[in-house]
């Protein structure tokens, strides 16, 4: 609780990391056995119901992870980022069921597949499922399997099947002593055969986050444990397989792992055995990421180790390092580390807590298997895709091969999947007899446009597909509807492949409804289906541009049947027209792809025009003709169409100077490169900076652009900066410009802790509606938001929410900056420590503003917190310890304003003097008639006569002298009857 504080001292000893040239070696830390205790079927008589209290499971061994500031690769976005998503078509879930529904927190979801049954187990229950998802054991207390089990719910269970042995495993640690409660069915039938379970003590130390894989003599599995000495003291646990399955007395072996480098939380992986052909006994591996964000860690890399049990004397087994896999032996750098370690980090939909990307994990499973060339492991863990920016969650996943068993394993393919801006993360993988990879996920998405609560999904690739790509369109297991209500999810998900086919994949994960959290179970298959079955899966050419009347078209035909296809029709049609039809007459094998291209071309030579064009295919007895058409959207593109799309640099902040850089990046939109053209940024109406953009944007291409002359913000203060491109005859002027609002504070309160609820999370002014305000690090600046605040209606209404309200604690209070010097006085709030009495409930209050508010654009600060804590609420500029500060913008009117008051008495014309005799002429205002502006020298003569319209921001006039002898001249702008006049001088 936030009540009480804590100060935490965490001291890191740093040293060089000097390889060894010989590699570690290690005897087992901890021996020991345990004796079978038998239980019989599980009849519903006997079920001990689960709890259905909310509960927070085993959170006290999950310390933060700590990087070095600064150091590890990449600098930028992943080396392996997968930034598109796979164009082949998929198939939907064969199944998708709820497997349960429950309050434990976090619930880890688990499950696997046998050849009739589907065992699942969370905390700290589990139920028995067949293959069509039907239950046949209801939800039950892990207590009820009985033996060691029973009165035993601690949690964090595992389930297994053993495909060599046909039998089921179920596990979940005890602390009455620290132990491994394993249970292993005693057939094929978990339901009806009983089961053989165990206790297996581990010397004192609580066995955090166990995951068991299967191998040939033994059953391994990996902990998070002592993370300071994890090269000396207990991690790893083999348990004697053999006589498990008999029901025997069953020994129990720890080893550290030798030369590993940990920064708190981690989890190693096993290699979990599956498909038609056993693992060999020995040689077991262990596989953990090595992060060089990490102290110690000069690259990042795979690091594997090998464990030879030796049962007959356990005492001479041993651990030993075996391979370092990095940069040059295809390990692209990763940053496996978010926000420092900490374990609050994907940002949710609404107000919700930030979610656990669970770092520093080998993701559950890392499934191994043997083909009849080779030996394939596949694997995941979450990264941060763009280290640069706002924590973006991809996939890193890998395919391990051994071309001859037993002997050193090598990089096949990686990559990592992000293929746009939502995060995906809590992987799981498998790799079926085929050799195609399946990988299930969660994703989520905190866009105000395109929110996406935490829900499930999965995609793959097939065996013969590009290396590094999943190929496959995303599918959805299931669309959750809420957000996670705690920051702890999962802990993991768990994916398995079904030993009758192997082929089918079972994915088990968690989502959220209410306050209630769900398993989904998710049944899908990527291997073929039919024997017969092609389709048309993407466009290869005409990519969009500028194109002409004679295209050459080039479509991605797959054969998704498991038959060898050759002399079938394809065809297209261009916006309805006439069909064109060729023959394919090559050979395509099965589940491959091949690029065809058409003799006749095709005319999409009208600029601006936007073709639809249908792609098909025409196999006889094809099976599936749902992926035999592809309908593309084909854009002839202006040859010349550039615009800004964001202005980078200059932001928000204290102390700007009169030297800030002003950066820019530069879409080319056309079909063309394009290379020196104008570029321009002004800064509010001032005279345009105007320089050349000397280099090339390609064809959707972005470009940055920083110009040479700096701008001046060093005056306190909200600017407005507008950037835009003139390139020569551009298509589309309306994307040349953009516009971005930034401030010169003298104040930004960053740091205080909104984590728990405190502060705005909803803020509502005219305008404004600001639904889902992330938490952040206390402060955002949403001065590009703006409110029109009529000062003759007097009284306005702000809506606010906190996620927080106790005892009258959290308050609130709001500035209007009207004197524009960026400081918020005592007598410019407007609200003051106004109570806010209930959550996540809208608060409205009322403010006025003064009859002689000054008009225009000026800054708005709202600070919200617990007035309990350090941090004044009404010192705009003190940190609190918890709540949030906001910054937006105001502009104030006056509709009772005739033309007379407007001119004589509210505007201010300004004439800012530019360079070689160019000036340009300024009222700032919201004020929409139409004005003139004359220009007159001193002897009377008109020189100019013009009308003068507000552009959105003030009446501006470029005003060309160069022509103009040197002296002094008026310039007035106004109406026939009333005007402003104001002297200038030419020299």
């Amino acid at each position: 609780m936030k009540n009480l504080l804590y100060l935490l001292v965490l001291l890191f000893l740093f040293h060089p990391d000097v390889e060894a040239q010989n590699k570690q070696i290690s005897g087992p830390v901890y021996v020991d056995s345990a004796r079978a205790v038998a239980s019989g079927a599980l009849s519903k008589g006997k079920l001990i119901a689960p709890s259905s209290e909310f509960k927070v499971f085993n959170p006290r061994n999950r310390g933060i992870n700590s990087i070095v500031p600064g150091k590890g690769l990449p600098k930028t976005i992943d080396p392996a980022l997968q930034n598109k998503m796979g164009e082949v078509p998929s198939k939907a879930p064969i199944l998708s069921y709820e497997a349960v529904s429950t309050r434990s927190t976090p619930s880890d979801p688990t499950g696997s597949i046998g050849p009739n049954h589907y065992v699942n187990a969370w905390n700290s229950a589990f139920s028995i499922w067949d293959k069509s998802g039907n239950q046949l054991l209801p939800p039950a207390s892990l207590a009820s399997i009985g033996g060691e089990f029973a009165n035993e719910t601690l949690g964090d269970p595992i389930v297994v099947y053993d495909e060599f042995a046909d039998r089921f495993l179920i596990s979940q640690f005890s602390d009455t002593p620290e132990s491994f409660l394993i249970a292993v069915s005693r057939g094929p039938d978990p339901l009806n055969d009983g089961w053989f379970t165990y206790r297996f003590t581990t010397n004192g130390v609580l066995p955090d986050y166990p995951k068991i894989s299967v191998w040939g003599d033994g059953y391994y599995i990996t902990t998070n444990k002592n993370a300071s000495t994890a090269d000396q003291s207990q991690v790893i646990y083999v348990v004697e397989r053999d006589q498990m399955l008999k029901g025997e007395t069953a020994g129990i072996v720890s080893f550290p792992l030798p030369g590993i480098r940990t920064n708190g939380f981690y989890s190693p992986a096993g290699f979990h055995a599956i498909g038609d052909i056993s693992p060999p006994r020995g040689n077991a591996p262990i596989v953990f990421m090595q992060d060089d964000a990490w102290a110690g860690v000069i690259e990042d890399h795979l690091k594997i180790w090998l464990i030879n049990m030796n049962w007959d004397n356990p005492s001479s087994s041993e651990i030993s390092e075996s391979q370092e896999l990095g940069q040059a032996d295809g390990v692209s750098p990763f940053m496996a580390t978010f926000d420092g370690g900490s374990f609050s980090n994907l940002s949710q939909p609404g107000n919700a807590p930030e979610i656990d990307a669970l770092q520093a994990t080998m993701m559950y499973m890392t499934q191994y298997r043997r083909f009849d060339t080779h030996t394939s492991v596949v694997m995941n863990f979450v990264v941060d895709v763009d280290p640069t920016a706002a924590e973006h969650a991809g996939i890193r996943w890998y395919e391990l091969r051994q071309e001859v068993n037993g002997g050193l394993w090598s990089v096949y393919q990686e990559g990592t999947y992000a293929p746009d801006k939502s995060d995906r993360f809590s992987g799981s993988i498998g790799i079926d007899g085929q050799g195609n990879i399946g990988l299930g996920f969660t994703i989520l998405d905190d866009s105000p446009e395109t929110p996406i609560f935490p829900s499930i999904r999965y995609t793959g690739r097939y065996a013969n597909d590009e290396l590094g790509l999943m190929t496959l369109e995303e599918q959805t297991i299931v669309e959750g509807e809420d957000p996670d209500p705690n920051s702890r999810y999962g802990d993991y998900a768990h994916l398995s492949v079904d030993p009758e086919d192997d082929l089918t994949f079972w994915h088990n994960a968690e989502y959220f409804e209410g306050v209630n959290r769900k398993n989904r179970v998710g049944v899908f298959r990527i291997a073929a289906d039919n024997g017969n079955d092609v389709g048309v899966t993407g466009r290869v050419t005409p990519q969009d541009a500028t194109l002409g009347n004679a295209e050459e078209i080039t479509i991605r035909i797959r054969n998704f049947g498991s038959n060898a296809q050759s002399g079938f029709p394809v065809s297209y049609t261009v916006n309805g027209g006439q069909t064109v039809t060729e023959t394919f007459t090559e050979s395509i094998a099965a589940t491959e792809s091949v690029d065809f291209t058409f003799s006749e071309p095709a005319d999409f030579s009208e600029i601006g025009e936007t073709y639809e064009v249908v792609f098909s295919t025409g196999l006889n007895n094809d099976q599936d003709t749902e992926n035999d058409v592809l309908i593309a959207q084909i854009k002839n593109l202006p040859p010349r169409d550039v615009g800004v799309t964001s202005i980078d640099v200059p932001v928000t902040g204290q102390n700007l100077a009169s030297t800030e850089v002003v950066s820019i990046t530069i879409e080319n939109f056309g079909g063309e490169p394009q290379s020196n053209f104008p570029v321009s940024y002004q800064v509010g109406n001032n005279i345009p900076v105007k320089e050349i953009f000397e280099g090339t944007v390609e064809v959707g291409e972005n470009e940055v652009y920083t110009f040479n002359q700096p701008a001046d913000l060093s005056p306190s203060g909200s600017y407005r900066i507008t950037a835009r491109t003139h390139l020569e005859e551009d298509f589309n002027p309306t994307n040349d410009p953009t516009v971005k609002s930034i401030a010169n504070l003298n104040c930004i309160p960053e740091g205080s802790d909104c984590s728990y609820g405190d502060g705005l999370f909803y803020f509502e002014l005219e305008e404004i509606l600001n639904e889902r305000i992330p938490c952040g690090n206390g402060y955002i600046d949403f001065i590009g938001s703006n409110a029109t605040l009529d000062r003759s209606q007097g009284t306005f209404t702000v809506t606010v929410k906190s996620l927080f309200a106790e005892e009258e604690r959290e308050q609130f209070s709001m500035w209007i900056d009207l004197d524009d010097d960026a400081v918020f006085d005592n007598d410019e709030r407007f609200i003051s420590s106004e109570v806010i009495p209930r959550a996540n409930t809208a608060l409205s209050v009322e403010f006025t503003l003064p009859d002689d508010a000054a008009l225009g654009q000026h800054l708005l600060r709202v600070r919200a917190g617990d007035t309990n804590f350090e941090g004044s609420l009404n010192n705009p500029c003190e940190v609190m310890d918890y709540g949030t500060t906001h910054d937006y913008s105001v502009n104030v009117t006056d509709s009772t304003l005739n033309i007379e008051d407007f001119i004589l008495n509210e505007a201010e014309l300004l004439v800012v003097n530019g360079e070689n005799g160019q000036y340009r002429v300024a009222i700032e205002t919201d004020y929409d008639e139409t004005l003139r502006i004359t220009v007159h020298n001193m002897l009377g003569q008109k020189l100019i006569e013009n009308q003068i319209e507000n552009n959105g921001y003030g009446y501006v006039y470029d005003l060309d002298m160069s022509y103009a002898a040197r002296g002094v001249y008026l310039v007035r702008v106004g109406t026939r009857e009333f005007g402003k006049v104001k002297r200038f001088i030419v020299k």
